[in-house]
């Protein structure tokens, strides 16, 4: 095999390795004629801030974050999520819902669209994660898996669409530093952003998964470029959270989760026991 033939089979084996961690549908192989540049996962676009802050800087906007994702970890909040896997700047792929949860209680709702095909019902309440699904006229039963049984199983998408996670991951980001002041549905809020380490990558990430995350750090040179954007109000709660991968050539991975009305009580009705079955591969 000539060196330019293995090149370009090293660049197909980084793509399907990045495609597969991300999940994202029309994830392309590496044209022949165009070198394999292209789908080498060499570098991302926007993976890291803007300016390098000082130490000093990077420890107060760093604690500053974490102060405010505890804040919102012991409160209410309306939640809206947002997931969108693709290549380049066009999601491919995007999942978005709407929700409640009660973050000190462990206890919330949401309800899930995937493009226009089906839509999920989620609740997540006493160690469990209910889910029904829809699609046209059909729907289908409640089933449940417990809780600490979910696994992820794609990068920067959090499983069972749990908003508690999100907040854990964005805990975990490191050297953050502030951005800058702005206007986030109507109010005045601060956005800070950070780098997210390997830990937080493959956070109760399943074995396979793991794996392949894994390989692809080391294709990268020991490093994904991740990073993660918290929007902190006036009151020093995080309003807003941005995990974001964007690897040139290959794909990306945005999921974004707005939390709004934080304080407001939040209902969550809990399906009968008769009427909801055991089954694991429900959020495969």
């Amino acid at each position: 095999m000539t060196g330019s033939s293995a090149t370009v089979r090293r660049a197909l084996s980084s793509t399907v390795v990045v495609c597969s961690v991300l999940l994202s549908t029309g994830c392309g192989a590496a044209k022949s004629g165009g070198g394999a540049s292209g789908a080498t996962p060499s570098r991302a676009t926007g993976a890291t801030p803007t300016a390098t802050p000082t130490v000093a800087a990077a420890v107060d906007s760093t604690r500053t974050v974490r102060v405010a994702l505890d804040a919102t970890g012991r409160t209410t909040a309306r939640t809206s999520v947002r997931t969108e896997l693709g290549k380049g700047s066009v999601p491919a792929y995007v999942i978005s819902g709407k929700g409640a949860h009660d973050f000190a209680e462990h206890r919330g709702t949401v309800s899930i669209g995937i493009a226009t095909a089906a839509r999920f019902e989620e609740v997540l309440a006493d160690g469990r994660v209910y889910i029904r699904g829809a699609a046209g006229d059909e729907t289908m039963p409640w089933s449940y898996v417990d809780r600490d049984e979910v696994e992820a199983r794609h990068i920067l998408r959090a499983p069972a669409n749990d908003p508690e996670y999100t907040l854990r991951q964005a805990a975990m980001g490191e050297r953050f530093q502030q951005v800058g002041e702005e206007d986030l549905n109507g109010s005045a809020v601060t956005r800070y952003r950070g780098l997210l380490t390997h830990e937080a990558l493959t956070l109760q990430m399943n074995k396979e998964m793991r794996a392949k995350t894994d390989r692809l750090r080391d294709l990268m040179g020991g490093l994904i470029p991740a990073t993660v954007d918290v929007w902190v109000d006036s009151r020093k709660r995080a309003v807003q959270v941005r995990l974001s991968m964007t690897i040139e050539g290959a794909a990306s991975s945005v999921n974004t989760l707005t939390l709004t009305e934080l304080g407001r009580p939040v209902k969550v009705t809990v399906p009968a026991a008769e009427a909801a079955e055991s089954d694991a591969s429900i959020l495969g």
